[in-house]
């Protein structure tokens, strides 16, 4: 997929997981989406986080019928579409400056004075020094592997992005905007970095050329002679720098470099002893700026924008979405199975259930019934005695802001269990952790620390502990089920 591509489908996703209750797109217009573009893919063909080609067609697929059929949709959707965007830069102002190089180029071009090509002016010497250590660093900064350049270049983009980030959730606290944001802006920094990489490659290139055009069009309308002066060089030495420096052009463009003229070219006491003719050295200086500055150059620009999509494409893939993917594939899975709920000491109200719900449909399918049976508070002895279980999927449901005891909550944890393990030997045990009233009240560490204490008690009861939250992401997984 092209960046576009990616962009769409991380807008999607953004909004998806933005929008967990559904109130720009509903539940049923998800998993139409998904039913008509997954191919025959399941859930469990996605194992890892990453995206095989398989798993990045479908997401491409389905983000495409979206944004088709979100023609004609609510206003809100679109205004929310339209405004997830992130910063790239403008082909205009990459042409604007390209256009100004080669103008720059071609005025800080100086031949001489009184007609005299001097092969040492500066603004010529200067361009060819600057490129080579340019193109040196150049070929480095490619080379290098792209995690190193994340590493070292990369901290801009991160800081970039959560700055805008935090400026966002001052300004304007929106669920779908700051997941986007997470999303997209490291990548899309990352990008606009590399492709301003490129353009200032090609914008030396036109800096060349113009200085190229230059010596040809400044030596249309007048004869110029070829002269040196120096302070530094002798003639032995001028000898070697000028054969040195246009050995690439004469190669290249099969012209000689005329040394044996060199020591009569030089300029002392304000004349030049035999200044010769100007137009062989103005090809090899201009074959030198294509051999050494302009091929070089946008060589160097073209493996960049190449290492952009490479890149971008690599760091997308990557961006935890197993647990996404199999949520949108598993919402049109099942076959209508019962998920036997046992609730802890909780008389639940509708808005709690709405949740729970959500969480058993992604867990079991989104076809998966939940049927809920109250477990009263004091009662776990005699209720884990009793109990018979209907089916293989169980799910024991728990309030999160309840202190987790061993004698309690770990005792009818393991009796459940067993008792299950009686019916049915390969089981689908569940403990639901309800945090629907902390959201809003607890602190991201205080939450995490619940989920961390609860895991660390339930550890070695080969149940898989799953959270519910009344958040912007709804409901979310640990990220290990305890066994």
């Amino acid at each position: 997929m092209i960046w576009n591509d990616w962009l769409r489908v991380l807008r999607w996703r953004a909004l998806e997981e933005g929008d967990a209750d559904g109130k720009l797109v509903n539940s049923e217009r998800r998993r139409e989406a998904t039913a008509h573009t997954r191919a025959g893919l399941t859930s469990e063909e996605i194992k890892a986080d990453t995206l095989d080609d398989r798993a990045q067609s479908f997401l491409d697929k389905r983000a495409s019928w979206l944004e088709a059929e979100a023609v004609g949709w609510r206003g809100d959707l679109i205004r929310v579409l339209e405004s997830l965007r992130v910063p790239q830069g403008r082909w205009s102002w990459a042409v604007a400056g390209w256009i100004a190089a080669g103008v720059a180029g071609y005025w800080m071009t100086d031949l001489g004075q009184e007609r005299e090509f001097n092969l040492l002016a500066l603004p010529l010497v200067g361009l060819l020094a600057w490129n080579a250590v340019v193109i040196v660093l150049g070929v480095l900064c490619e080379l290098l592997p792209s995690h190193t350049l994340a590493g070292r270049g990369g901290w801009l983009a991160e800081l970039l992005a959560h700055g805008v980030s935090r400026s966002r959730k001052v300004k304007e606290p929106d669920a779908v905007q700051e997941r986007f944001t997470e999303l997209a802006w490291p990548l899309a920094w990352r990008r606009l970095q590399a492709r301003m990489r490129a353009w200032l490659h090609v914008g030396a290139a036109m800096l060349a050329l113009g200085g190229a055009v230059a010596l040809y069009a400044r030596g249309w309308s007048k004869e110029y002679r070829a002269v040196w002066e120096s302070t530094l060089l002798t003639d032995e030495g001028a000898k070697t720098f000028f054969g040195t420096l246009f050995k690439p052009a004469s190669s290249a463009v099969g012209m000689p470099v005329p040394l044996d003229k060199v020591p009569e070219m030089r300029r002392t006491a304000g004349k030049p002893i035999s200044p010769a003719p100007a137009l062989p050295w103005i090809h090899l200086y201009a074959g030198t700026l294509l051999v050494l500055v302009i091929i070089p150059r946008l060589a160097l620009a073209g493996i960049g924008v190449a290492r952009i999509h490479r890149g971008m494409a690599k760091r997308a893939r990557q961006l935890s979405w197993g647990p996404y993917v199999r949520r949108l594939l598993n919402a049109i899975e099942g076959g209508e199975e019962r998920v036997e709920v046992l609730v802890h000491g909780m008389d639940p109200s509708a808005s709690q259930r709405e949740v729970w719900d959500r969480g058993i449909r992604e867990r079991f399918g989104g076809l998966a019934k939940a049927d809920y049976t109250r477990i009263p508070a004091g009662d776990e002895d005699d209720f884990a005695a009793l109990w018979q279980p209907a089916g293989p999927l169980v799910v024991m449901l728990f309030n999160m802001a309840t202190t987790p005891e061993a004698e309690v909550q770990r005792r009818l944890v393991n009796d459940i269990r067993q008792r299950l393990l009686t019916k049915h030997p390969e089981p689908e045990f569940v403990i639901l952790l309800d945090g629907t009233s902390l959201g809003g009240r607890w602190l991201e560490d205080k939450i995490a620390g619940r989920e961390r204490l609860w895991s660390q008690m339930m550890e070695g009861l080969g149940a898989e502990v799953i959270v519910a939250l009344r958040r912007d992401t709804g409901v979310r997984t640990l990220p290990e089920s305890v066994k």
